[in-house]
This record gives C-alpha cells, structure tokens and sequence, in this order.
C-alpha cells in the first residue's frame, strides 16, 4: 500500500471515532477541526505534519492503545512479525544512532535530554524519551573497544504493540534515531 492509501485509509478511520475518544486515548487536542499531538514534548498540528508524520500519528491516534507502561522493555524483534522487518529497522534506525553516536555515547545523554528525554542506566549511554504521550522510546549506545565495534539499540516499552504494527514502528524509529541525530548537531 502507497503512502497516499495509507493515509486515506487512516483518514477514513479516524473519521469514525469521536474527537473526545481520540484525544483521551493518546493525548492529542482538538481545537477547531484540527488534532494537536505532543511529538517529543512540542505539540504539533496533524495537518502541517508531513506525509509519513501524519500517517504514524494517524495510526497512533486510531489504535486506542495501552495507556499504562508495564515497565517491561522489549527489542524490536519481540514484536512480531518484527523479524520481516528487523533489517531495515537496523538500517534505519539504529545504525545511524550508533554511527552518531559510538564514538562519544555521552553525546546521546546531551541530544536526548534536550528533546526532553532522561538519562538510563543501560549500556554505555542511554536515554528514555518520550516521543509520543504514553509512548517511550529507550535509545542505548555501546561505545565499544577495541575489541568490539560501537553498537546500539532501540527499545520500547511491551505496550509498543497495542500502538504500532512492526513496519509503522520501523519507521518511528528512524524518524527518532534522525531526531536526536539532529539534535546532537545543536549541541
């Protein structure tokens, strides 16, 4: 399915549930015909959002998910069927974070918190954001040695599957990883 179904039919979806509902499932606002979500704590207008935005937030705003984190951090490959995925999840997402990254992890603590994040005891440097209301993201750097190649990962809390399918959380990821990539280009 192209980008311009996609969003058609998650358009038509939307449709079909009531503001009110929409807004106290994941934290968006409405106001004069128009969703305002929180992205990375900065509230952003679904309409002025691009292509593939809008398509993640329409299905995050039409899935209704888990509200309450289970504590539980799980890989990308726990959500099936991920591992049809898993290699462009990496390509797209988590080897950039480790080629931004691996060499100073500490530079991903600096980037994360300035998009709001907090930092994590896990691995060399890792950060917890979240970059949708109810929706944390965890990054993890591994800086390596000289022995072992910088490595990362991404993972998120197991409510991850009540909000995304494998391929729309492929493409979140990315956009997540490019995020604080670019962040840490302001540091």
């Amino acid at each position: 399915m192209g980008y311009e179904a996609a969003l058609n039919l998650a358009m038509e979806q939307l449709a079909q549930i009531p503001p009110e509902a929409i807004c106290e499932a994941c934290g968006a606002r409405y106001e004069e015909g128009e969703f305002y979500l929180p992205w990375f704590n900065i509230e952003k207008s679904l309409s002025a959002a691009s292509e593939t935005h809008r398509i993640l937030w329409l299905h995050y705003m039409t899935a209704r998910g888990v509200k309450k984190q289970s504590g539980r951090l799980i890989a990308y490959r726990e959500v099936a069927p991920a591992l049809f995925y898993a290699s462009n999840f990496y390509k797209r997402a988590v080897t950039p974070l480790v080629s931004c990254f691996g060499k100073d992890p500490q530079k991903l603590i600096k980037a994360g918190e300035a998009l709001g994040g907090q930092a994590v005891a896990l691995g060399d440097a890792a950060v917890a954001i979240n970059v949708l209301p109810y929706f944390p993201v965890t990054l993890i750097i591994w800086g390596g040695s000289e022995e072992f190649p910088p490595d990362g990962n991404i993972l998120f809390d197991q409510m991850v599957k009540t909000w995304f399918c494998a391929e729309d959380l492929s493409v979140l990821a990315s956009l997540v990883a490019y995020e604080l990539i670019a962040a840490s280009k302001k540091q």
